[in-house]
């Protein structure tokens, strides 16, 4: 084993860790910018559907108002 054989395994070891590394950290950063994205399309959609219920109640509570109204003055008359 010649000194310059044992530095071109060393530098090929060392290369390959480090296209390693680096591999690896692109993908954790796409599967966190993946989950980032799909986490912000769940809050949007959560923040709808929390607007559209809120439309449902505010209309069945004015149905509900109108209905009492429309009763108490039958009745009282």
């Amino acid at each position: 084993m010649s000194p310059r054989h044992l530095a071109d395994n060393y530098a090929r070891v060392v290369s390959s860790y480090v296209d390693n590394t680096i591999a690896v950290t692109r993908v954790a950063n796409n599967a966190v910018f993946a989950n980032m994205e799909a986490f912000k399309t769940s809050i949007q959609s959560t923040r709808d559907n929390v607007r559209e219920f809120s439309r449902i109640s505010v209309n069945s509570a004015r149905t509900f108002e109108q209905t009492s109204r429309d009763t108490t003055t039958r009745f009282s008359y």
